[in-house]
């Protein structure tokens, strides 16, 4: 984390003296001190904390053994805030969450470091949950960047800054500093917000969301361009100028923040539903996180009564996604079992993009399980085995695939039938590759797995990437699964989706953390994501030629229309 240059911790000159005053001096400090981290004598060591139990794929407790502190350090640093796939989001989850012995020589900040990197990544509620019953120590400045975050995610701006006030170590940080203007600002003190805003901004240590949201906060008044917020800082400054948040600028939001807006009560609908639906693709919101949510969104009893003809209509409005919800929880009884089905194939197929397609997957799991055995029509059956893959279960993909085929065959398919079932299964064969050539063997039909996406190799940080490979290859050679898997995780952070020496990196580093499972998952969504990506550049080609009188395609009998490939995008 950088630091500001020393130049700053001395005075030449009375401006120079104003200016470390100011960065040393409390902002808001008629706000009362915080309230201390939580502390027992009974508490364990931070980073050693785990919430996680061995019933939901907690990792043994010797995962850490051999490790270098250091190494580790670094590792946590570069962990992901944005996930770039659920399987990695679990990743992270299995191993921060998990309870592990210490490495030897490690020291408190390693605690602090892995607070700090599921804060970032989304999992708030977790990191508060190991704050408040381990012994992390208030002073170190990575807690108090983590539990600052929370703040700032949860809209009280007022306890980040009365942590900022009271920090007794660590005050040059970039985070603390950049915090300061929002709090100078805040309590009136503008002359002070502007002199902390031009050091940073003179050093260059500001990008240019940091720079139009700062400079903003010292004016009074929000920019007139439109922010995608980053972090939750950016969140922070956004609430505090009233500016205007819609789906669309969520694209480079962080875990936390996606988080963040899902669950603020006063934020729109649709950029609830938007947020959320990312925060599931990054692995980090559950379908329990989900289903609270829509839960929570209000809606109309006669909207919910249309739900079906709303998914033909208005298939991009993320509303649409909470009514098909409603009216899906509402058919309980067993004769609604047909429609029930027809409804879930219905919310899986509106989605247009991978978040969208994802979440629904993770939100109507268990009711396609219940579903199993059940007389389904092959495009809903197509539909349950995508949404079958999606959460990582092959065998029940497999048998929604087979369930597909039926006794027939794929010999009363449809040409686009035909090749559903073959883009599925070549889908599948990411997964359980045997699976999926016994239903090629059984359709008469050659399966060929799909193959992920590639780019050309461009780390963003090559001298760094080659430390993490260095540390990759360290945790395979001594069997030290915890690192092994922290490592992939910081590559998959500064290389491109679809880089070969990544993919490579970070698969193999999954499987040294005995995470292989996961590596199989990361391929598939590769390739399911690039499909949504495929289908919104097309769209736009699609569009063009069409008419401006030109209405959507009539629903087909019985539910929406079959699905390949294109799914439309707004």
């Amino acid at each position: 984390m950088g630091r500001l240059p020393d130049m700053l911790k001395r005075s030449a000159g009375k401006a120079a003296f104003v200016a470390a005053a100011l960065f040393c001096a409390p902002a808001m400090g008629q706000i009362a001190a915080p309230t201390p981290v939580e502390q027992t004598t009974l508490a364990r060591d931070t980073f050693a904390t785990g919430v996680l139990a061995r019933s939901d794929d907690a990792l043994d407790p010797g995962l850490w053994k051999g490790a270098a502190p250091a190494t580790l350090a670094a590792l946590l640093d570069g962990a992901p805030a944005r996930p770039a796939a659920p399987s990695l989001g679990d990743a992270m989850r299995r191993l921060l969450l998990s309870s592990g012995d210490v490495p030897d020589g490690a020291g408190a900040d390693l605690g602090g470091r892995k607070l700090l990197a599921l804060m970032r990544a989304g999992f708030i509620e977790e990191a508060r949950t190991i704050a408040s019953i381990s012994n992390a120590p208030r002073g170190d400045r990575h807690v108090g960047e983590a539990l600052a975050l929370a703040d700032l995610y949860d809209g009280d701006a007022a306890a980040a800054c009365r942590r900022n006030a009271n920090l007794t170590s660590g005050r040059d940080e970039i985070f603390w500093v950049k915090l300061r203007v929002l709090c100078y600002a805040a309590a009136g003190e503008r002359d002070a917000a502007d002199l902390t805003y031009g050091l940073l901004r003179d050093r260059g240590l500001l990008n240019e969301t940091d720079a139009a949201l700062l400079n903003g906060l010292v004016a009074g008044a929000a920019p007139k361009t439109q922010i995608a917020p980053e972090n939750g800082l950016h969140l922070a400054a956004m609430r505090a100028l009233e500016m205007p948040l819609t789906p669309e600028l969520l694209a480079d939001a962080d875990g936390g923040v996606l988080k963040a807006v899902a669950r603020d009560g006063a934020a729109e609908p649709a950029i609830r539903i938007e947020a959320a639906a990312r925060a599931a693709a990054m692995g980090v919101m559950s379908s329990g996180d989900l289903a609270k949510l829509y839960d929570a969104i209000p809606v109309d009893v006669a909207e919910v009564a249309q739900a079906a003809s709303r998914a033909a209509t208005s298939p991009n409005d993320p509303m649409t996604d909470v009514l098909l919800y409603k009216s899906i929880k509402q058919m309980t009884a067993p004769e609604f079992m047909r429609d029930k089905a027809a409804r879930i194939a219905d919310a899986i197929s509106v989605a247009n993009s991978f978040p969208r397609a994802y979440a629904a997957a993770l939100l109507y799991q268990n009711d396609i399980k219940s579903l199993e055995g059940a007389l389904i029509g092959p495009m809903e059956a197509a539909r349950f085995a995508e949404a079958g893959m999606a959460v990582g279960d092959a065998a029940a993909a497999s048998r929604w695939l087979g369930a597909m085929l039926g006794t027939d065959g794929v010999s009363s398919f449809t040409e686009e039938q035909k090749a559903e079932f073959r883009n599925l299964a070549g889908l599948l064969a990411l997964l359980d590759p045997a699976a999926a050539t016994s239903l090629g063997e059984r359709a008469g039909v050659t399966v060929n797995a799909v193959s992920p996406p590639r780019a050309a190799a461009a780390q963003s940080d090559p001298a760094r990437f080659a430390k993490i490979v260095d540390a990759a290859f360290d945790a395979a050679m001594q069997d030290i699964p915890g690192q092994a898997g922290l490592a992939a995780l910081a590559a998959s952070a500064v290389t491109p989706a679809g880089d070969p020496l990544g993919d490579v990196v970070v698969g193999r580093s999954l499987q040294a953390a005995g995470l292989g499972e996961l590596r199989r998952r990361m391929r598939f969504e590769a390739a399911w994501k690039s499909e949504f990506e495929q289908a919104s550049s097309a769209a736009p080609a699609a569009n063009a030629g069409a008419s401006a009188t030109e209405t959507p395609a009539a629903p087909a009998e019985g539910g929406l229309l079959p699905r390949v490939k294109p799914r439309s995008s707004p």
